[in-house]
């Protein structure tokens, strides 16, 4: 996925290098990718667009889009089924807190 949006930038840039198109971040986030760029035209901006829609029902470890979800709890993936049974997720104990109250008694 990434390197589509880097071959259509790489191309843009080595057309326009007055005003190249600038990327100043990539990263994953609540299981969907982000692109952040500076001074890009509409058909790249439009080609991010749709990269960053299709990373949201994409397998984020094998690439497969056959029933990619997002997990709602803890750290978000977007994972195929078959992934999804690899990982072991994080199991959050709730556990108990107990306060006692001291009793100072005054001499």
């Amino acid at each position: 996925m990434i390197e589509k949006v880097a071959s259509a930038i790489d191309s843009f840039n080595a057309a326009h290098l007055e005003s190249p198109v600038e990327v100043s971040r990539i990263k994953q986030k609540f299981g969907g990718l982000r692109i952040y760029h500076h001074n890009a035209p509409q058909d790249i901006r439009q080609l991010i667009n749709e990269v960053v829609a299709a990373s949201w029902r994409t397998c984020e470890k094998c690439g497969s889009t056959i029933g990619a979800t997002t997990n709602l709890e803890g750290y978000r993936f977007t994972l195929c089924p078959d992934c999804r049974k690899e990982i072991k997720l994080r199991v959050i104990q709730k556990s108990k807190i107990h306060i006692q109250r001291i009793n100072k008694t005054t001499s």
